[in-house]
Order: structure tokens, then sequence, then C-alpha cells
């Protein structure tokens, strides 16, 4: 909370959102028709001018929403914005939880979780406002988002089809295929990404990975429910087939987003010479790491 003298009764609040995000776009639509932006003025936080983009540029944080209120003198980012506008809207009875501070908490987590994922679940057309750089935490977010998506699915797939209980003739080779893919993708994937999308290069590859893997096991889930015995015993090449299918998708919908602008591709080219690989090509070497994460885990489970 700042003051601001004299405060001008005359303005609507105002809400800051990120104009060049599909995903916030589509949630301000989404709030305006229920309801929760009734007399609050809403604007992409690049158009905002004069004073407002003064008190914005020095609250605002990439992938949160900025609320202003008429006076000027509250300002509220992010999950605590958004439970605002709640509040506004729903019978005390039900807004008063939010302020408990453990239900807060997981809302903040909940918001920067997604904030932190948005570029890659809807890539946006355009490079995104460049006065605005992410924080530190957007890729904390990512990182830590990926560790556990990818143990959560693993674990569903364990529940499908057991605990892995490798051979042990294969297990030194598992390990050591393991050890290999680690290395391999710890060494290309730097190389490859462009300047400044390295991290959701990493993101989007392990989130392919993730969906692969949720495919694989809800096919197997299908399987062992709807197929006779002797059906089923034909179908593991095909199911991982099909899943694959799913990670293939969010590569090729991240590509132009790991492409980054023109300015990121010269930078890319001068600092790394691999990372002037073709947008398709960068994508093909991702989705070979893919399929061979994906093929370790099938083994690792004893599916293939």
């Amino acid at each position: 909370m700042i003051p601001l003298e004299p405060p001008d009764y005359s303005r609507d609040t105002l809400l800051a959102y990120d104009g060049d995000c599909r995903m916030c776009t589509g949630s301000i639509r989404s709030m305006q028709l229920l309801g929760l932006l009734e007399g609050i003025a809403t604007q992409p936080a690049a158009l905002v001018t004069g004073t407002d983009r003064e008190l914005l540029d020095s609250y605002r944080r990439s992938g949160e929403i900025v609320l202003l209120d008429a006076q000027r003198q509250n300002v509220l980012t992010g999950a605590a914005a958004f439970r605002w506008l709640l509040q506004r809207r729903l019978p005390r009875l039900l807004g008063a939880p939010l302020d408990f501070a453990p239900l807060f908490g997981l809302m903040c987590i909940g918001y920067r979780f997604i904030a932190a994922w948005r570029r890659l679940i809807s890539p946006p057309q355009t490079p995104p406002d460049p006065t605005f750089s992410e924080p530190d935490w957007v890729a904390r977010y990512r990182i830590i988002g990926s560790v556990v998506l990818l143990a959560l699915a693993l674990w569903l797939l364990s529940m499908v089809v057991g605990i892995p209980s490798p051979d042990p003739d294969h297990s030194a080779g598992l390990v050591i295929g393991g050890g290999l893919l680690l290395l391999v993708s710890s060494a290309l994937i730097p190389m490859l990404a462009r300047a400044g999308r390295k991290v959701d290069t990493v993101a989007t590859l392990v989130g392919a990975i993730v969906i692969s893997t949720f495919m694989l096991a809800m096919l197997m889930l299908l399987k062992s429910i709807f197929l006779a015995e002797e059906i089923a015993l034909l179908q593991p090449s095909v199911l991982f087939g099909v899943a694959m299918m799913g990670g293939f998708w969010l590569l090729f919908r991240c590509q132009n987003w790991l492409d980054g602008s023109a300015e990121e591709t010269r930078s890319s080219e001068i600092r790394r010479p691999l990372s002037a690989a073709s947008k398709r090509g960068r994508i093909v070497v991702l989705a070979i790491i893919q399929i061979a994460c994906v093929l370790w885990i099938t083994f690792l489970f004893g599916i293939l």
C-alpha cells in the first residue's frame, strides 16, 4: 500500500493483465461473464499509460495480474488480487475462509503454479512484452512442477501395472541406459535451447514425458478392464505408440514459443551454434529424447 497525493476519486478500479497471454485474456473474459469484474476497468498491462503505468511498473510481476484501486492507494497482485475479486462478489460466509492463512497459502501456490506454466500450456502467438522479464520464481516453479508432475505420473503408472521389479539380468542395462539418457539430455538441451528458453525447453520436454506416461497408464488400465487377455497380450507396442502422440502434441504446440523472438535467435546463434538448428529440427531432437525416456520407463515397469 502506498499513498499518492491527492487521490483521484474519478477513476475506476483497474485490473491490468498480460495481454500477450491467451490464457490470461481467456480468464479475464470468463471473469467478466461470471460478473466478477463488474465496475472494474480491465486493460493489458502493456497499454497502461501515464501515472498508472508508473505505479504498475513498480508492482507488476510477470505472470500475475495487478489490481489498482480507484484512489491508486491499494495495489494487489496475483492471488491477493484474485481473492479480493472473489470476496467482492461472494457472500461473506463463502468469502471469509479465503482469509484463512493455510487456505490462502495454497491459493498462492496454485496461482503461481498456473502462472509459471501458462506460456507452455497456452503459448503466446507473439513474443511477450520485453519490458517485463520473468522473475526468478517462474523458473523455480517450472522446475519444481516438472519434478512433481513426473513423480505423480510414475506413481500412477505404478498403481496400474505394479511397483517396478526389473529382471536382475536387465537391471544393470536399465541403470546404464538411464544414466546415458540423463547425460545426453543434459548435454543436448543447453546447446539446443534458445537464449532465455533453457528452463522452458526442459519443462516442455518433461511435460511431454509426463503426458505420455499418464496416457500410457490410462491405456494400460483400460486394456486390463475392457480387453480380453489373449487380445491384450498383443497391445503393448500399440499402446506405447498411442501414448507418445500426447507428448508429441505438446512439443509441437510449444515449438513457436521455444524458438523465441528474432533477437533471441540471433543471441543464441552467437552463444551456442547448435541452437541455430531449425525450429522443427529442435522439436525432432526433443521428440527423440522423449521417445527414449518413455521407452526406458516401459522397460523399467516391464510393459515392453
